[in-house]
């Protein structure tokens, strides 16, 4: 989950969840800096789905990210520092473990929860050979609190979802930053066949028709 916080931990930090925060000198805002030059509404942080947008409010100082004064809506990341009347805001990224059905694709776990019919099996790392059943849809993602977490930074927090419709078994890409694969094809959304080998960043599966 992507939080922001105050440089020098003067207040808690804020979760950015959709559908945004606002940044400003009124204590309406869900961010408050309370510093000369800054406006009531100064700034606005657009939460939708894995992207954070920025805006500056046209005011007079304006609102500077990682250094830059930024001139229209401007994507956020972990790691950003954001700076408003000499306050810094810093972006970053906090895992919450969930109890779940989460499968943590980490190195080091992974969580078999049973074969039958449609299954995907690892094909890479420390896992390989593991068998994941797939009887429901199954968000795929660097988020703790989707069914396949996959620890790799390269991964969008919902990357893309596993759905059995009637017999068949779809792949659809989320919107990822950085795609999604199916026999090195990138694709949008497809329909599984035995044998295809589907890949997110370095982690890959082959898929497994129900016999």
């Amino acid at each position: 989950m992507l939080k922001i916080r105050f440089k020098d931990g003067s207040q808690e930090p804020v979760a950015l969840e959709a559908p945004g925060k606002t940044i400003g000198q009124g204590g309406v805002n869900d961010i408050v800096i309370d510093r000369k030059g800054v406006n009531g509404f100064h700034a606005d942080l657009k939460v939708e789905g894995d992207s954070v947008t920025l805006t500056d409010v046209n005011t007079k100082i304006g609102t500077m990210l990682n250094g830059d004064l930024i001139e229209g809506p401007t994507l956020v990341r972990a790691g950003d520092t954001i700076a408003i009347g000499g306050v810094e805001l810093e972006v970053f990224e906090e895992q919450v473990a969930t109890e779940s059905k989460t499968l943590v694709l980490s190195g080091t776990a992974l969580l078999d929860i049973g074969t039958g019919g449609w299954s995907i099996v690892v094909d890479s790392g420390p896992e390989k050979g593991q068998v994941i059943a797939v009887k429901e849809k199954i968000l795929i993602g660097r988020a703790l609190e989707c069914d396949i977490s996959i620890l790799e930074p390269e991964l969008s927090r919902r990357h893309a979802e596993l759905d059995l419709i009637g017999d068949e078994l779809t792949l659809k890409d989320l919107g990822s930053s950085n795609g999604t694969y199916v026999n090195a094809d990138k694709i949008a959304e497809v329909v599984l066949k035995d044998g295809d080998v589907l890949r997110f960043f370095k982690v890959r599966f082959v898929v497994s028709a129900p016999s």
